[in-house]
């Protein structure tokens, strides 16, 4: 049986936390305005709730990490993502009560930058990580991954990937995405391997598919990229350009199959240059999941 108090402090950290992250919804005709991000200063430390757990740290570091979960799994896809403030809050208190949290560390940094908000509140939870259980690949993999696809840091991103290799637990790709990754000629290719190995951390069924878009978009880039290569080498060839992409076979060229189902056209908006291609089905495929799902950073050129 746990001593009262520490049961006492329990249930009012399970009845608070919800509360605090609510009650502003409540009070909006007689409180002082502030933004949820304010309101997160006036949370407890985590060296505060340590020394009132009573020995029960880590029994409290769950509870922080379910309400962590909880709040992800019922608010990612907001607009308003001030929550976030809460939820870094959240995963930072479990791991400070706990520092051999694992799953903490790995699927709280990784929610926090999963939508691209809190990458480098993300960051710092991966570092903590780091500090507490070196041994882990994944914590600067992450870190490496924030400043490839997030920050277009290369130099960095190689840095924290050779730390991951050093660990010598991790996956026998790594080397080789090292290599990849300071090249000019694989970028799609590297980030594509950062977006599957992220889907397989992320555990939220939201956004696991916000992922699933990320990887289909990057997909479809690399097809459209060699797509692109082929026309370029027939007007190489010919000195000109078909009336149309398919019109390529005449000259004994092939172009790879339209991912997206659809068949290879000009690309007519302002940023193409000329001789890029698109699929016919671009617009049709991506519009609706940018718009109604909120799924991510959807590149849409020239759709409306």
């Amino acid at each position: 049986m746990l001593p009262r108090p520490v049961i006492v402090a329990i249930l009012v950290l399970c009845v608070a936390v919800p509360w605090l992250s609510s009650a502003h919804r409540h009070c909006d005709a007689w409180a002082p305005q502030m933004s949820r991000a304010d309101e997160v200063a006036f949370l407890p430390t985590g060296e505060f709730i340590k020394g009132a757990a009573l020995g029960y740290d880590a029994l409290l570091a769950d509870v922080f990490w379910v309400r962590a979960s909880t709040m992800f799994g019922t608010r990612f896809g907001d607009d308003d993502q001030q929550w976030y403030s809460w939820l870094y809050h959240m995963v930072d208190l479990a791991t400070d009560l706990d520092p051999d949290f694992r799953a903490a560390y790995k699927y709280g940094a990784t929610m926090l930058r999963v939508n691209g908000v809190f990458v480098d509140q993300s960051s710092l939870i991966f570092q903590k990580g780091m500090r507490a259980l070196p041994d882990e690949w994944y914590f600067p993999f992450g870190i490496a991954m924030n400043f490839y696809l997030h920050r277009n840091d290369r130099a960095l991103a190689a840095e924290y990937l050779a730390q991951a290799v050093a660990t010598g637990n991790g996956p026998f790709y790594l080397r080789n995405l090292t290599a990849s990754m300071l090249s000019d000629s694989d970028q799609l290719g590297t980030a594509l391997v950062f977006l599957e190995e992220e889907r397989r951390v992320v555990r939220d069924e939201k956004a696991r598919t916000a992922v699933d878009i990320k990887i289909l978009e990057v997909r479809y880039l690399l097809e459209r990229q060699r797509a692109s290569a082929v026309v370029a080498e027939f007007r190489r060839s010919t000195g000109s350009l078909p009336s149309e992409p398919p019109g390529v076979a005449a000259q004994g060229f092939e172009l790879p199959p339209d991912p997206l189902g659809g068949v290879w056209t000009w690309d007519h908006s302002e940023e193409a240059e000329v001789g890029e291609v698109r699929s016919s089905r671009y617009c049709e495929v991506f519009t609706p999941l940018a718009e109604e799902a909120g799924l991510g950073r959807i590149s849409l050129w020239g759709c409306r």
